[in-house]
């Protein structure tokens, strides 16, 4: 078995699976479930929300452009991701790598991060599906109850993104096998419906819809439009990172090299979506019309088109989109919350697992009720919880990259079922596109606030500050686990051998 370093980090070969470990997931997962957890998880619904403002900042073409080096960044990411993942294959996935890597400090840094990430998600897709649902089913927003800096919050949405959350915790609280089939069969059904509307839109629509091929300003190509739908590609291509927060609970015959390789093809897939939703759609009408509509990529199949059928399977397809990254963004922040309460970086309770079903149920129950209260506050929200969850994410992004070069120099005995090709050059690569992205995504909201404090920088530093009291109540409890001790329970170990 391993022994614990003196520095609290695992000084021998690292593998969750060896006997003495401690709370530990149950393992059910099948390759195929991975797929459809990472694609899943990244296609949501923001391809329907918010195609209008990625058009009206870049165009289509500088729309399709921004999602093209987004997504070359994040296979070079993704590629570090594999390997890092694969060789440490335990529940909490970036928080075990900052672990083992920098240490105590930085895994709490980038766990708290990724939390506060987790639950954007959540809150984004809750307060999303009501308005999805209103397209769908008009009427039933209802009338507003409050609203949320100047945005209106009906009531309708409200009980329909609050009831989703409370029906997502229950799936997850009952264990991940569960949830793992509400996911394929959501994931699937995605992919046939846009199947549908990709082809009708690019068959009946006209290249001349296209242009003029980018966003213009002063006569001249907006770039910064291109890069600030770029700078949000951390956000939009998040969710293959679920795939490492569950390697802990796969199939025990399960291979951890194809694992890597499915995370690599759940981003390529979801590159080539994006770039094919907004060809599409931008072919079906001009796309200047289509910055003005309501959730456009239905609108435009409706008005265009002139067919409902058409704009209802657009909207049903966002539908399970909605579901499929809720569903993962509540795997993926309880996992984090897990890994956390294992190692007792907070409050032990988190790591608890559910003798029946072998979830982290408080953890579970923890991300619904945060995800419950962040889906109060409405559609006004969207935006800035985008840019916040953007900045975090690209944070562990450049972490988990800079860790594949260190444990390679740290730790060149260390099994790694998935290698990078390219080695460090494609890290380094890695690290400059992530460190870009991180850059852009605090950039970014200041140029959009015209020069007052981006409210994205306020919810960031409010949150770290509580971070920081997190951090200093929990210093008794933390101190009373070693760190070669923690160093285990960190990878799911309870005694050495």
């Amino acid at each position: 078995m391993t022994t614990g370093s003196g520095d609290g980090r695992i000084a021998g070969p690292v593998d969750a699976d060896r006997a003495g470990r401690g709370p530990s997931l149950r393992r059910t997962l099948r390759p195929h479930q991975f797929f459809t957890m990472g694609f899943g998880s990244v296609i949501g619904v923001a391809w329907v929300v918010v195609l209008g403002q990625w058009l009206d900042r870049a165009g289509p073409m500088g729309a399709i452009l921004a999602f093209l080096g987004g997504g070359a960044v994040m296979m070079l990411v993704g590629l570090c991701y594999a390997e890092v993942g694969t060789a440490i294959p335990v529940a909490g996935g970036e928080v075990a790598y900052a672990h083992e890597v920098f240490g105590v400090k930085t895994a709490y840094a980038v766990g708290w991060l990724l939390a506060l990430a987790y639950v954007a998600i959540v809150a984004f897709e809750a307060i999303s599906v009501g308005w999805v649902l209103a397209a769908l089913i008009p009427g039933s927003q209802g009338p507003a109850i409050y609203s949320v800096a100047g945005g209106p919050v009906p009531v309708g949405s409200l009980l329909i993104g609050v009831g989703g959350t409370l029906v997502l915790t229950y799936l997850n609280y009952r264990g991940v096998r569960g949830a793992a089939a509400f996911q394929d069969v959501s994931t699937y059904g995605l992919i046939i419906l846009a199947l549908v509307f990709i082809l009708a839109g690019i068959a009946g629509g006209s290249t001349e819809n296209l242009r003029p091929w980018f966003q213009e300003s002063a006569g001249k190509l907006a770039w910064s439009g291109v890069l600030g739908v770029f700078a949000a590609a951390p956000l939009w291509f998040s969710g293959f990172n679920v795939i490492p927060q569950l390697m802990e609970e796969r199939a025990a015959d399960s291979s951890l090299g194809l694992l890597g390789r499915v995370m690599l093809l759940a981003i390529g897939a979801a590159a080539v979506f994006y770039m094919l939703v907004i060809l599409a759609a931008s072919m079906a009408a001009p796309w200047r019309e289509l910055v003005g509509m309501d959730l456009p990529a239905a609108t435009v199949f409706r008005s265009s088109f002139r067919s409902p059928l058409l704009a209802n399977i657009v909207l049903a397809a966002a539908l399970l989109g909605i579901v499929t990254t809720w569903n993962t963004a509540f795997i993926a922040g309880s996992r984090v919350l897990f890994a956390f309460g294992r190692a007792r970086l907070i409050g032990p309770a988190f790591g608890a697992v559910h003798p029946r079903f072998g979830s982290p149920f408080k953890s579970v129950l923890f991300v619904g009720a945060l995800g419950s209260a962040a889906a109060c506050l409405g559609r006004s929200a969207l935006i800035p919880i985008v840019n916040v969850g953007s900045t975090c994410l690209a944070f562990a992004y450049l972490l988990t990259c800079v860790s594949l070069i260190r444990l390679r120099r740290r730790r060149p005995e260390l099994p790694r079922p998935y290698r990078v090709p390219g080695g460090v050059w494609v890290a380094a690569a890695a690290i400059v596109g992530a460190l870009y992205m991180l850059l852009t995504t605090l950039y970014q909201p200041l140029v959009d606030a015209r020069g007052q404090l981006p409210l994205e920088w306020v919810v960031l530093g409010v949150w770290i500050l509580l971070g920081l009291v997190f951090w200093i109540s929990a210093r008794k409890r933390r101190n009373e686990v070693s760190g070669a001790e923690r160093a285990r329970l960190m990878l799911g170990m309870s005694e050495p051998s």
